[in-house]
């Protein structure tokens, strides 16, 4: 049967099979490790477990990566949300370089798994990131500090070469980052829960865990028609359930992002195959997808509903960069709900009762979830302690609804500013 646009949420669920429903859990059973929540973080932790011959269950309340992780840009480059700079100033240049090198790791992850497990979800390499106004050299000087400090080779790009890639006269210069790469991050998610079924994991979807409560030295883990005691638990929840693990769940705000999908185009405005961002602070983000799709992402904001009219709220984004567009139907669009921490680095440790964590991966690319997967599952398995590397980033109270209140007034005032820097260019 010929299936319509609007069968699909997203373009991403439109080009991925997910063939049945994995069965819900219906009785009490026993694990060495019980895993709440199968996005890419917890599916990355079960794989990784599995491999390690551990006993892991994965528990699912809806289906696998049908939040967040089936729902973003699909990019993965090393770094994260809170700038290098800034965290060098937090925990010092040796520090810095440990974390930095540890997101390396992350990105390396997913490009080893999709090579070795199916190398069409890769779509494309390199992440150019544009600035929309003139800098003065301070993209060059960035450049050359990552270079020094990090061992990280981007190319610097001034406005001639930028537009040869970007045709719009609202780009200047631009850093190429080619060791990164973009991707279908739902394929991959399935890629990887058929991996961890395939090394022993048991994954459970339409399996909410409904609360943890310690029995001596294990955990209980209730779900609506059954439970898993545990020696271990890890939650790997984002920003939907902030409850069931109060320590994490209260240190993240749910932060929206938007992400829309054109027909496919002739066109003659984007020249390349790799991910693009703008320097924007609430910037947006696009690529080159199958058949001559353009997919663009953008319009941060703490607002949970999705907006209305949001396809040409999007249209009018991406034709405000490339007017030569014209008038792009657009056959998807969909919103995306992320996991922020007030520092924008991602959560990841142990707490004082025993429970593990990892969540706050909004605004970092892919290679975050990846990386948080391997430190968790070598932590529980061998005895590996270099996630506490995150311990200068511990969860702290985001501020419940007043939190909310003041990002979204952080991010409106960020626009403000992109658009006094941008009028003066």
């Amino acid at each position: 049967m010929t299936q319509r646009v609007n069968d699909f949420p997203t373009w991403y669920e439109a080009t991925a099979t997910r063939g049945a429903p994995r069965p819900a859990l219906r009785e009490a059973i026993k694990a060495e490790i019980c895993v709440i929540g199968g996005g890419l973080a917890g599916l990355t932790v079960a794989l990784e477990l599995a491999r390690l011959r551990a006993n892991v269950v994965l528990l699912e309340a809806k289906n696998v990566a049908w939040a967040a992780s089936g729902r973003n840009g699909g990019f993965v480059s090393n770094g994260y949300a809170q700038g290098i700079e800034n965290i060098q100033k937090r925990v010092g240049l040796e520090a810095a370089r440990g974390l930095y090198a540890l997101s390396k790791r992350g990105s390396e992850y997913v490009r080893r798994e999709i090579a070795e497990g199916d190398p069409s979800l890769k779509m494309g390499d390199g992440w150019i990131v544009a600035l929309r106004h003139r800098d003065d050299g301070n993209l060059q000087k960035y450049r050359d500090m990552m270079a020094r400090d990090y061992d990280e080779n981007f190319t610097f790009l001034p406005a001639e070469q930028t537009r040869e890639k970007l045709n719009s006269s609202r780009y200047f210069e631009s850093i190429s980052n080619p060791q990164a790469l973009h991707f279908h991050p739902l394929r991959y998610a399935l890629m990887l829960a058929g991996k961890a079924e395939a090394s022993g994991a048991i994954i459970h979807e339409n399996t909410a865990a409904l609360s943890v409560q310690k029995q001596g030295a294990e955990w209980r883990v209730r779900t609506g028609d059954g439970e898993v005691v545990a020696r271990h638990v890890v939650h790997c929840v984002s920003s939907l359930d902030r409850t069931i693990h109060t320590v994490s769940g209260r240190a993240v705000l749910p932060v929206a992002t938007y992400v829309a999908v054109t027909e496919p185009l002739k066109q003659d405005a984007i020249r390349t195959s790799a991910a693009v961002a703008d320097t924007r602070r609430a910037g947006n983000y696009y690529r080159l997808i199958d058949g001559g799709r353009i997919l663009w992402g953008g319009s941060i904001t703490t607002r949970i509903s999705e907006p209305g009219r949001l396809a040409e709220q999007m249209k009018r984004d991406m034709v405000a960069t490339f007017p030569q567009l014209g008038n792009p139907r657009i056959d998807y669009s969909w919103a995306g709900l992320m996991a922020y921490a007030l520092h924008k680095m991602p959560l990841i440790g142990r707490d004082k009762g025993g429970q593990w964590f990892a969540t706050a991966f909004g605004g970092h690319g892919m290679n975050t979830t990846a990386m948080a997967g391997q430190l968790l599952a070598a932590a529980i398995a061998q005895g590996d302690d270099e996630y506490r590397r995150f311990a200068p980033y511990e969860p702290a109270w985001a501020g419940g609804p007043f939190g909310r209140l003041g990002v979204q007034a952080s991010y409106w005032w960020m626009q403000l500013r992109d658009r006094i820097d941008e009028a003066g260019s």
